[in-house]
């Protein structure tokens, strides 16, 4: 009987005994990050869940649940997103934390949708801005023959040559087609 109730002591404590002290003040730290997270103290937490990151050599599941919720309220949302994920993939449905991490998951999509928007309505705003400024001279390079009158492709046997399609076989562009090329605007010229 003795030796069944140290077997079961030593079969409990066996994990406790297994984590070194390093791993165990890991830990402490990741929980002292959770609660600085949970005071609103983000940046203070993502300095400890950074710490905790660079110095433990197997992460729990938990910690990609803390560090991606923690990484939304800092705006930093494609992080949010990989870590959520990698949590989501670890735990699965069953995970502590899975309906927690599936709406800062969706958090995190919206806004970093909502920014991949801004920028490209930003980007056509500045294509279809103003034009760019010639400094004063008639003609441009061409930038798809490179001044070069004709584009050259490697074919399956040797190179092929043809007339450029923007420039006409010139080497350049004038100012007002060069404009209307980098907004996307000019139509290809007729080669025939």
């Amino acid at each position: 009987m003795k030796l069944f109730l140290i077997l079961i002591l030593l079969a409990i404590s066996a994990p406790l005994l297994a984590q070194s002290p390093v791993e165990s003040q890991m830990y402490a730290k990741m929980d002292q990050a959770a609660e600085l997270m949970e005071q609103g103290k983000y940046e203070e937490a993502n300095e400890v869940y950074l710490y905790v990151l660079k110095h433990m050599t197997a992460l729990p599941s938990d910690l990609a649940f803390y560090f991606g919720k923690n990484s939304y309220h800092l705006d930093k949302y494609k992080q949010s997103i990989n870590w959520l994920n990698k949590y989501i993939q670890l735990k699965g449905t069953q995970g502590r934390f899975y309906d927690e991490a599936v709406k800062y998951l969706q958090y995190s999509e919206e806004e970093y949708l909502k920014i991949a928007q801004q920028n490209t309505a930003d980007l056509k705003s500045d294509l279809s801005g103003e034009d760019y400024d010639c400094g004063g001279l008639e003609k441009m390079i061409c930038p798809v023959c490179r001044g070069q009158g004709v584009v050259i492709k490697q074919g399956p046997f040797d190179l092929i040559y043809k007339t450029c399609p923007y420039s006409a076989g010139e080497p350049y562009l004038t100012c007002e087609e060069y404009n209307l090329f980098m907004k996307g605007q000019l139509e290809p010229k007729d080669s025939n």
